[in-house]
């Protein structure tokens, strides 16, 4: 059934010349568009543009003159931003790191709460960005370009979606020079060393004895923090000493097979031992993260500029210096892609050296070499 319409043109006490359309939209609210014009010929024309636009089914177009972006936010929170959802072990709704998502939000919904949806232009995001940078963290420390990266990354998929909907003509975001530079980011480059890894797990006692396996699994695996936690005993085959990691707990959502260190399977054992022998028990019993626990260790470590995802960078690292191929590398961390894997691996001191050791012995066979004019002569 057709929606109901109508409108007229008059002029106002300036002489200029106002188009008007009244409708009733889908949620059965009366609304009103309005257009100005200089001469009545070209209200006429705004009139039935307005009209045939709507028969169209354009009207998300005009009712987004008037539309906040507090409104876009709940659009996006209600269809998009929720845990992810599974089928037959495939993510098929919602996000995977939810969390993260609602935690680099917040502060994007705070911030564009109350600004109209097509306000918001290059300029604006280009404010927003600078003010984040200079907005300390809650422990007081500078924030990083990679953190304000992820809310400005979840703002731009916010106005694609507006832009899907109609609601917005064009994504500001592509209205000038990038505002998410990854090349921007500080690198981390933190590798822990033989002798560091002795102190870490040497403080894994009291309270904290159970990081001792969970870190020797990242260490010696390289699995991502999510994939450790959601580890459940049926993905651990002591027969075969291989963890299967499932799809649908992976960042790329492809499965992969990891072997086990002889310290590892000792170490899972241990904990299997003392289990209910439940093939979809956690594996760590870890159903938040350890993050408490984490900041303890490795303060009395003396170490506390260590990530616990450093640990996967470390793995990477010390495949790649016993001479594991870069490719099969990448599959044992679960890398779709080459340049990710790259990323991961680190040059260390041992490796700086090595390649100065490398560089030294080229270098003595050129001076070993008889000058090219004395053996001319």
């Amino acid at each position: 059934m057709a929606k109901e319409r109508s409108g007229y043109i008059r002029q106002d006490e300036n002489k200029r010349w106002l188009a008007r359309v009244t409708y009733t939209d889908e949620m059965g609210k009366r609304r009103n568009l309005k257009r100005m014009a200089d001469t009545k010929t070209e209200a006429k024309e705004l009139l039935k543009q307005m009209v045939r636009a709507l028969d169209d089914k354009n009207e998300k177009v005009f009712q987004a003159e008037k539309m906040k972006f507090r409104e876009l936010a709940d659009y996006f929170t209600e269809h998009y931003l929720k845990a992810a959802e599974y089928v037959e072990n495939r993510k098929v709704a919602g996000l995977r790191s939810y969390d993260t998502a609602v935690h680099h939000f917040n502060p994007v919904r705070e911030f564009f709460d109350n600004k109209m949806l097509r306000s918001i232009t290059y300029e604006t995001i280009s404010q927003y960005r600078a003010l984040r940078l200079k907005t300390p963290t809650r422990s007081g420390s500078q924030r990083s370009i990679a953190s304000v990266n992820r809310e400005l990354a979840i703002l731009r998929r916010v106005l694609g979606i507006a832009q899907r909907e109609g609601w917005i003509l064009k994504n500001p975001f592509s209205q000038g020079d990038t505002l998410i530079s990854i090349a921007d980011e500080k690198k981390r480059e933190r590798i822990l060393t033989k002798a560091e890894e002795i102190k870490l797990l040497e403080a894994c006692q009291g309270s904290r004895s159970h990081l001792k396996a969970i870190l020797i699994c990242a260490l010696d695996t390289g699995m991502r923090q999510g994939e450790i936690f959601s580890l459940q005993w049926k993905s651990v085959d002591f027969n075969e000493s291989v963890i299967n990691i499932d799809a649908y707990n992976t960042k790329t959502m492809k499965s992969r097979q990891i072997a086990m260190t002889s310290r590892l399977a000792s170490e899972l054992l241990a904990l299997y031992q003392k289990s209910t022998f439940n093939p979809d028990d956690l594996v760590f019993g870890i159903t938040d993260n350890v993050k408490h626990s984490f900041n303890s260790v490795r303060k009395i470590a003396g170490l506390e500029d260590l990530r616990f995802h450093d640990l996967r960078h470390t793995a990477a690292t010390r495949l790649v210096s016993q001479h594991l191929p870069l490719s099969e590398v990448g599959r044992v961390l679960g890398h779709s892609q080459a340049n990710t894997t790259y990323r991961y691996v680190n040059a260390n001191l041992e490796t700086a050296k090595r390649a100065a050791m490398l560089l030294d012995q080229f270098n003595q066979t050129l001076d070993d070499v008889e000058p090219l004019a004395e053996r001319i002569n």
